[in-house]
């Protein structure tokens, strides 16, 4: 192949890529294939034209596609007339490399060509169809890049958002027909024409829930087994389908289903059928006895990542109108693996702030701190603000420095910020505007830089107003190291008992609102399951009814382990009074409920209590065999940085000549711009510190 890429060469400045045409030649025994170089550059005068009369409207590609086809509706696999190049026109794919020891040949230019099978199933279904033989081609990464040439290899991964946002179209494949996959993919159909109604929708749900299921036998478990396929932890796949958009089609064996179906499936579950989906499971598991022995069924980490992640980014490509923040591409990163722990950053770039990305310059022969490291430093030289150390701590294995994210440390959860909207309205499900990025906390509002941080060596110097110190540490029993600390403190920040009461109500979900009605719902939930069944079922709360059985015992758990951890003097269970009062509306406690599982438990976090009589919540350890000692400490305190909308804890180091960021951090009272004022009192000052 070495010969093929040396006759073959790719410009980036001509915006060239290699492309596969499948040999009409090719048979299910042995699939062969021409391998050329052209240029997205090459356009037909017709689609030039075309596209500078309409060079004005800011539109996605599927939507300049559709206009261009002129037909009503988007093909796939378009007719000849239509092709948008000189030399005619392309698909891109997205697959699973799989292992890589499975591997089988193909002829390239007829040179024999070790691919893995994964691949060569893919290419076998594709040839079937004849697409691909003859003006309408393929880019496919493996063949099309040359991987052992890591300057080549850098230039392309540069220029690859271009590839799959300029394709025709984006094929995901998803594997072969197995483990009842087509009924899966009948049921995503038929669970999406429901997508847009409300009424269908809670019939569903109502009738699922009273065990009336009118879904094949078997097909709910499919539809399990089909989101547990690897493709969907591959993290390339990310930008794939997010810039293929409404132009991507998935197929699976002999089944072919529009991206856009699928993830409308894949709405109605996440706001109609969360509960009711583990009812249809579990009748699907009894009529196959063999499935018993797989576990893990109740985990719903791709249906997350599929909506909430997949779907939200494709929206946002879709609609032109943003880019998803620095933060929520970590928190995506680590849904995903990838072979190659440079590709955490490199992988997103085609869907990242197109201002950051042009600061980062692929280079495989930087080793994964390097790329994190300028990585950061392109952040911070990009945006002029510190937002990034609200995703940097102790706990990364690439040996980073502290203030540098580690983009493959694994603690990073979806929903688990407390500034996380926990869901999207369901009403506004397909609006990907500004859907991705937040900065709904403001600690840092009126503090401005003196000077620029500088970044010297592994160090960062900044500016901070060092705030408080940490008292106590609350217990979260979901958590690797307890290691509880009782709070040594009697004092309240806040003021008498039933200030410091509201103020705890509120931090508890992490909430930030002092002055509302609600806002002590927390405060009077019922702290036992007998005692929550009971009340639920007299106020005819069915959502919280339904949650009995699945994750409300996380919530008397954790009290149960707090319940004598000292705030302001008093034990915790102090402030609580089991009891919900008459008038409660259910919207309030239910908000209230998913923001504490946010904050405490899809941290997962600890409360914590300072020195001056704050109350908030700290991160801590994810891991079994993390050091005890890299956990949250007394000592460690609380910061607040220009251009940093959370306070960090930090803890000092080398005497006091440094720190290292342990993790974001929430306080109560100090999430809103306070400290400008304490500043200005000059009770606190904004001082110099180095992080390293």
């Amino acid at each position: 192949m070495d010969e093929i890429y040396r006759c073959k060469p790719v410009q980036n400045a001509q915006e060239e890529l290699r492309l596969i045409t499948i040999d009409a030649s090719s048979t299910v025994d042995q699939i062969s294939c021409s391998l050329d170089t052209f240029s997205l550059q090459e356009v037909t005068p017709a689609y030039h034209k075309f596209v500078e009369e309409r060079s004005s409207l800011a539109r996605s590609t599927s939507a300049v596609l559709a206009e261009w086809l002129g037909t009503g509706h988007f093909d796939y696999f378009p007719d000849s007339t239509r092709h948008r190049f000189l030399w005619g026109d392309y698909c891109a794919l997205s697959y699973v490399w799989g292992d890589p020891t499975d591997t089988t040949i193909i002829l390239v230019n007829g040179v024999k060509t070790q691919i893995t099978k994964n691949l060569a199933e893919a290419l076998h279904k594709l040839r079937e169809g004849g697409q691909f033989s003859g003006r309408f081609r393929l880019w496919v990464d493996a063949v099309c890049i040359n991987q052992l040439d890591n300057e080549e290899r850098s230039a392309q991964v540069a220029i690859m958002r271009l590839f799959y946002s300029q394709a025709w179209s984006v094929i995901g494949f998803l594997g072969p027909q197995e483990d009842n996959s087509d009924k899966a993919l009948d049921l995503i159909s038929s669970l999406a024409e429901n997508f847009d109604s409300n009424e269908k929708c809670e019939e569903l749900r109502e009738n699922m829930m009273q065990h009336k299921f009118s879904h094949t036998p078997g097909a709910w478990l499919a539809l399990k087994r089909l989101t547990f396929r690897p493709y969907w932890e591959r993290l390339w796949v990310m930008q794939e389908l997010a810039l293929g958009g409404t132009r991507t089609l998935l197929i699976c064996g002999s089944k072919r289903i529009s991206w856009q179906t699928f993830c409308r499936a894949m709405g109605v579950i996440q706001f109609y059928l969360w509960v009711p989906r583990h009812r249809a499971i579990e009748q699907d598991r009894l009529a196959e006895p063999d499935s018993r022995n797989e576990g893990d069924w109740h985990n719903t980490h791709t249906l997350d990542h599929i909506w909430k992640d997949l779907w939200q980014l494709t929206m946002v490509q879709e609609s032109r109108s943003t880019s998803a923040s620095w933060n929520r591409l970590m928190e995506m990163a680590n849904s995903c693996d990838c072979s190659d722990p440079r590709d955490k950053v490199y992988g997103l770039l085609g869907i990242m702030d197109p201002v950051l990305s042009k600061s980062i310059i692929p280079d495989y022969r930087s080793n994964p701190t390097e790329v994190f490291i300028k990585a950061a430093d392109a952040y911070i030289s990009t945006y002029k603000d510190l937002e990034l150390l609200r995703d940097a701590n102790l706990w990364g294995s690439q040996e980073t420095p502290s203030w540098v994210p580690d983009w493959t440390w694994r603690g990073r959860s979806r929903d688990s910020r407390p500034d996380d909207f926990f869901q999207p309205d369901f009403n506004q499900r397909e609006n990907g505007d500004g859907s991705m990025e937040r900065r709904s906390y403001r600690a840092d509002l009126g503090l401005a830089f003196a000077l620029p941080p500088r970044i010297g060596g592994r160090s960062l110097l900044c500016q901070a107003v060092i705030l408080d110190t940490v008292d106590g540490l609350g217990d979260n029993p979901e958590a690797a190291n307890p290691n509880r600390i009782q709070s040594q403190g009697l004092a309240s920040a806040y003021g008498d008992f039933d200030a410091h009461s509201q103020q705890l109500a509120i931090a508890l979900y992490a909430g930030r609102r002092r002055r509302e009605g609600d806002s002590t719902a927390l405060l009077n939930f019922p702290l036992t399951q007998e005692s929550a069944e009971k009340q639920f079922r007299k106020l005819g709360w069915k959502r919280f009814i339904y949650d009995l059985d699945f994750y409300y015992s996380r919530w008397t758990n954790w009290f149960s382990s707090n319940a004598f951890f000292r705030v302001a003097g008093r034990d915790l269970r102090a402030y609580f009074s089991d009891r919900i009062p008459e008038g409660a509306d259910v919207s309030d406690y239910w908000s209230a409920y998913q923001g504490w599982v946010r904050t405490a438990l899809a941290g997962p976090r600890r409360l914590v209590t300072t020195t001056a009589g704050r109350i908030g919540w700290v991160e801590c350890a994810k891991a079994v065999s993390l050091d005890v000692e890299l956990e949250v400490r007394r000592e460690d305190v609380f910061a607040v940085f220009p251009g940093c909308s959370m306070p960090i804890l930090i803890r000092p180091v080398n005497g006091g000549d440094g720190f290292q960021v342990v993790g974001e951090a929430y306080l109560q009272g100090v999430m809103e711009g306070e400290v400008r004022e304490l500043v200005r009192s000059e009770r606190y000052k904004l001082q110099w510190i180095r992080l390293c």
